[in-house]
């Protein structure tokens, strides 16, 4: 099912390539800085969720209040995914790039590259700060995997098992998707891979996350489903599924927001432009308590997302 994901991110990097040239935007191989009137910095004090896409002047990461999904503000840079860190500080990525924003900030803090590469997913230690970040890279001799120390330079590199998104646990632990019937782990303080056996196949794998008490790993398809797994040694047990009930013809990675019990994710009714946000509660699911369809004039499709927790919450 492995091929599943990777048609899924292929498309989904293709259509903001289009939407990025197609809108007059095209970005340099880096992360531009931002300024000027485009930069809109959110002005909610509360959580805020981070979604890629793009309206009437480009692509953008917009930034909007959460869970009401009010447009709060916006970072105008394409981008392939996000993540975030406990401090609320999400991490934006775009060709070979990294770059860091403060919650509800439009200037970047810092930019972490791999020359060569292409970013595909990105977490961040609650222990240690570490910043991991899958990619590809075919002038890389096949590594695939960096991770920053306190979220600084040089990093250590790896050739990782095929993965397109990481999590770490609690314990600084880092997970990566696989191909839907095991996990991969780098324990902590190790510099080698554990194989995660599932007892359970898991269709269309896409996000792997952590929920505050188990590593979660999402099924693309629909109807839309989470899976809770409970890793043992080399054994991972799928101890509990979260449905979404609702119909879906096209998903992309959900993202699990644990300091207030919801789950946000992109997905599309018709078609595969992902343009419609749906929330649910977690680990509940069923049906959503929330659909966002239009925040802006010309937006044209939902990405990435992530929910960056503010640091007044703490």
């Amino acid at each position: 099912m492995s091929g599943l994901t990777s048609i899924r991110r292929a498309t989904a990097a293709l259509a903001m390539s289009l939407i990025v040239h197609g809108c007059g935007g095209a970005q340099p191989a880096g992360v531009p800085p931002v300024s000027g009137p485009a930069a809109h910095a959110a002005t909610s004090s509360g959580d805020l969720l981070y979604a890629t896409g793009s309206d009437s002047s480009g692509a953008q990461v917009f930034m909007l209040s959460y869970p009401q999904g009010q447009l709060v503000g916006s970072i105008p840079v394409p981008a392939s995914g996000l993540c975030s860190d406990t401090n609320g500080n999400v991490y934006v990525l775009w060709n070979n790039a990294a770059t860091e924003y403060a919650h509800g900030g439009t200037t970047p803090l810092k930019t972490l590259r791999i020359p060569g590469a292409t970013m595909y997913g990105c977490a961040v230690d609650p222990t240690t700060n570490n910043v991991a970040l899958v990619f590809s890279c075919p002038p890389c001799q096949y590594e695939n995997l960096a991770i920053f120390p306190n979220g600084s330079g040089p990093p250590t590199r790896y050739v990782a098992p095929y993965a397109y998104t990481c999590t770490y646990d609690g314990q600084g632990n880092l997970f990566l998707d696989s191909n839907g019937s095991q996990l991969s782990e780098l324990p902590s303080g190790s510099q080698t891979f554990a194989t995660i056996t599932l007892n359970k196949s898991i269709a269309g794998p896409g996000q792997v996350q952590w929920d505050g008490t188990y590593v979660t790993l999402q099924s693309i398809g629909s109807p839309g489903a989470i899976y809770r797994i409970q890793v043992s040694g080399s054994s991972g047990t799928v101890v509990g599924e979260t449905k979404l009930a609702r119909y879906m013809r096209y998903e992309n990675d959900s993202w699990i927001s644990a300091s207030d019990g919801t789950v946000v994710m992109p997905f599309a009714q018709h078609g595969d432009q992902t343009t419609q946000l749906g929330v649910w509660k977690y680990p509940r699911g069923g049906h959503a308590t929330k659909v966002i369809k239009k925040i802006g004039v010309g937006d044209r499709g939902f990405y990435s997302v992530t929910v960056s927790v503010a640091p007044s919450a703490h």
